[in-house]
């Protein structure tokens, strides 16, 4: 005999691996259930409610705006290094600089991004930032002597 969940709530069960043919699940609740390799053979759903559970669905809503945010951090910060290429103060040369290391940045995200997925992309700008951080650290203590240039190859170090 088939098994019969109609009308039930199943939110968040999980028929993981089950045989389920012909089970009734006519007018249930099946958000979020885990039908992962189930048997759903002549299996009816007619009328059920589906999607998300509610806190997955605030979860993502908060995740999507927490990401939108940050990416329009990230928007404004590369350009305004990217408008200082096109800036005409005395530290031309200076700002030169942070705009074309801002559009390398950039690019090497974008590239990697691709073809390599978002987590590989975001790690790799944050290598960028921090061997530019050090490096940059390692220039401006350079005048100061090799002890100087020592702790900022140290520093480099630990932050990989």
């Amino acid at each position: 005999m088939s098994p019969d969940y109609s009308g039930q709530n199943l939110q968040g069960r999980s028929f993981k691996g089950q045989n389920l043919t012909g089970a009734n699940f006519s007018k249930a609740d099946i958000k979020g259930v885990d039908f992962t390799n189930a048997i759903l053979k002549d299996a009816d759903f007619t009328g059920t409610k589906a999607g998300l559970q509610r806190r997955w669905t605030i979860g993502l809503l908060i995740a999507s705006w927490l990401l939108s945010g940050i990416s329009g951090f990230f928007s404004i910060t590369f350009g305004v290094f990217v408008a200082y290429l096109f800036n005409t103060e005395a530290q031309r040369t200076a700002n030169f600089i942070a705009g074309i290391v801002s559009l390398i940045v950039m690019l090497v995200f974008w590239i990697i991004t691709i073809y390599k997925g978002l987590t590989t992309g975001l790690g790799t700008v944050a290598f960028a930032f921090a061997f530019a951080f050090a490096f940059a650290f390692a220039g401006a203590v350079a005048f100061t002597g090799a002890g100087a240039g020592a702790f900022a190859f140290a520093l480099a170090v630990a932050c990989f």
